[in-house]
């Protein structure tokens, strides 16, 4: 039985966050987000972030800064 927290992956397209369900490590993430379907307008670098569950916010996966999603922020402006 194994104890390990499952780690959702997803890709930054701006504000929104496309998950990427089928990467189970960063190595499956970045593959993933560098697929032209996963890049941002003009073809910019994919910004790869991650959560511990669906509760927590996405996070870089570079820095573990937290990323503001377009739910976070409509979230801070209904405060």
């Amino acid at each position: 039985m194994s104890t390990r927290k499952t780690v959702e992956w997803g890709v930054l397209i701006g504000e929104t966050v496309r998950p990427l369900p089928k990467a189970q490590n960063v190595s499956q993430a970045l593959l993933m987000a560098d697929k032209p379907s996963n890049r941002g307008k003009r073809g910019s670098k994919s910004v790869v972030v991650f959560r511990d569950g669906e509760h927590d916010m996405w996070k870089r996966w570079r820095d573990s800064t937290p990323v503001p999603t377009q739910f976070a922020l409509f979230d801070q402006e209904a405060s």
